[in-house]
């Protein structure tokens, strides 16, 4: 059992009773992030919408299940980590990367333009790293899950999402670095 409460106990307790207005809570709750997190790890709308979806029907269908061990939270990033790394997997990506930044236009401010750059430079980045790299970066910057959350979301040790992190962080620098010499950034 986890050492700290997890503020979603109560509802998810409701939840697990078969209260679906509980589960609508939860739902609620989570779905931006989850489907954030999901369009992150594969840069497209429709999957990530499908991949939401079906993360919460599947978390529906094994709540009485849940042992919790982990956080509800942890728990249903676990669900969408799996199912989207299923998917990458069976659908390799056939497009190529985009790697030209589009030009200022007249009427965008500099520094819009250039935030603009920065953000599709580390968006391509992100999408050329290995897809259990691209999860933890994703998990721990963007939804801001602590290394424990990061290892119940993936089902991994502290040691193997360290090791993750740094090497998606090595790939990152280095791939923006070469961006920068390119003058891209």
């Amino acid at each position: 059992m986890r050492r700290n409460p997890d503020p979603d106990d109560a509802v998810v307790g409701r939840a697990r009773s078969g209260e679906p207005a509980a589960f609508e809570e939860l739902v609620r709750k989570y779905q931006a992030g989850v489907y954030g997190y999901l369009f992150r790890m594969c840069r497209n709308a429709a999957d990530a919408e499908d991949l939401a979806q079906e993360t919460f029907i599947r978390a529906w269908q094994a709540l009485p299940r849940f042992r919790q061990e982990s956080s509800f939270k942890t728990w249903l990033y676990r669900i969408a980590t799996n199912l989207c790394l299923n998917r990458l997997s069976r659908t390799r990506r056939t497009e190529p990367l985009d790697e030209t930044i589009p030009a200022r236009t007249a009427d965008e401010p500099q520094e819009a333009w250039q935030r603009k750059r920065r953000t599709l430079a580390v968006e391509s980045a992100l999408a050329a790293l290995p897809p259990d790299q691209r999860s933890a970066v994703i998990l721990s910057v963007y939804e801001d899950l602590s290394y424990a959350e990061i290892c119940a979301a993936m089902g991994k040790s502290i040691p193997s999402v360290t090791s993750l992190l740094y090497r998606a962080r090595n790939a990152l620098r280095q791939s923006l670095q070469t961006a920068r010499e390119k003058g891209l950034l």
